[in-house]
């Protein structure tokens, strides 16, 4: 299920009809900040009406948006993104969004006046974390994952788009009015510029995903220094570097545990109390061998069990081990990743000495 912020303007309209139209299932979400009479309810009956027409579940919230940012001493445009981003954060981890390419060339325009670096000059970007303060108190947090398939699509794409599709939108009037540094942007410099090169917006995307590629090389490199006397290769750094995923992640190196989670990185050491195992026939073992910590999926064959295998992890369970330790438990493996042994516990049956057995190994583990 993909969740989706549905304005009821263009934008959005698009993203859900590109959404669905690639099978997925869709839940709408709409948020009325009663910032525009009885125009913002004419968007939400709008968003209403063409979810029952397309079968899409709606999920509708209301704001008392000015109260809030007096409040608490905000900007109107600041108390909506805190309301609608902690609202999302409540429904979903992930939010589909339908920033478009004719955005992304505006948010570097208005980053480049305020005042940037380099990463104010990427713009933003496909995937992307957010820590939403569930309240002011910050005691509370999530991490919001944010999807914006749209950075490539222009403005003018989509408007062609569902004018071909004779599919209708709302339009926010307060879009045409200049209060807004973006509007302003929008409406007076960009077609400007545009006067001295009609091909600005695209040179400004472009920019911004030159930046983009340059800051993940130079994560990349950082990580690398910080990563590689731990064991990690390269492609696991650069695939470490490149995750922004919404689920928790583990790399293993000979001698270290790495683990992601929304944009955070900890790692640490593989340490285990010094153990031998025995009756291990070191003919049946080719090549050298390996440990790690216990993976999911991870099967082997019991000692004493003679057909099939079993998971490591359920091996354990049924040896009184908690989730905790589990997840500490650590196993020697070959090349071509069969288990030898999960240490302090039992060794597989394929490699334990038989009546043919002429060379004996003894596994050490510290």
């Amino acid at each position: 299920m993909k969740h989706i912020a549905l304005s009821g303007g263009a934008d959005s309209v698009f993203l859900l009809l590109r959404l669905l139209k690639e099978g997925h299932k869709v839940t709408a979400l709409h948020c009325n900040f009663h910032l525009r009479g009885e125009e913002s309810d004419r968007d939400e009956i709008f968003c209403r009406q063409l979810c029952e027409r397309l079968g899409v579940k709606l999920k509708v919230c209301h704001f008392n948006t000015k109260e809030y940012a007096k409040e608490h001493r905000l900007s109107i445009e600041t108390a909506a993104r805190e309301l609608r981003y902690r609202w999302f954060a409540e429904e979903t981890d992930t939010i589909y969004v339908a920033h478009h390419r004719d955005d992304l060339a505006e948010t570097v325009l208005m980053n480049l006046i305020r005042g940037t670096g380099l990463k104010g000059l990427s713009g933003i970007s496909e995937n992307s974390t957010l820590t939403i303060h569930m309240n002011r108190n910050g005691e509370n947090t999530r991490t919001l994952h944010i999807i914006r398939p749209l950075l490539k699509i222009s403005k003018e794409e989509i408007l062609l788009h569902l004018e071909e599709e004779h599919q209708d939108f709302v339009t926010d009037s307060t879009n045409g009015e200049r209060e807004a540094l973006r509007n302003r942007i929008r409406l007076d410099l960009l077609p400007m510029m545009e006067q001295f090169n009609p091909k600005v917006r695209e040179h400004l995307c472009r920019l911004a995903e030159n930046i983009q590629s340059e800051l993940e090389a130079t994560a990349i490199s950082a990580l690398f220094h910080l990563l590689s006397p731990l064991g990690f290769n390269r492609t696991q750094i650069i695939d470490i570097a490149r995750y922004q995923g919404k689920e928790t992640r583990q790399w293993h190196s000979k001698s270290h545990n790495l683990i992601k989670s929304g944009g955070a990185i900890a790692f640490e050491p593989i340490r285990v109390t010094r153990t031998e195992a025995f009756r291990i026939d070191a003919d049946k073992v080719d090549g050298p061998l390996y440990f790690r910590r216990v993976r999911p999926g991870d099967r082997f064959r019991p000692f004493g069990m003679k057909n099939g295998s079993k998971l490591v992890n359920d091996f354990l369970a049924e040896r009184g081990v908690n989730l905790l330790e589990r997840k500490k438990s650590v196993v020697a493996h070959t090349s071509d990743g069969r288990i030898v042994w999960v240490v302090d516990h039992e060794i597989d049956d394929r490699f334990c000495v038989d009546k043919s057995t002429q060379n004996v190994m003894t596994l050490t583990f510290s």
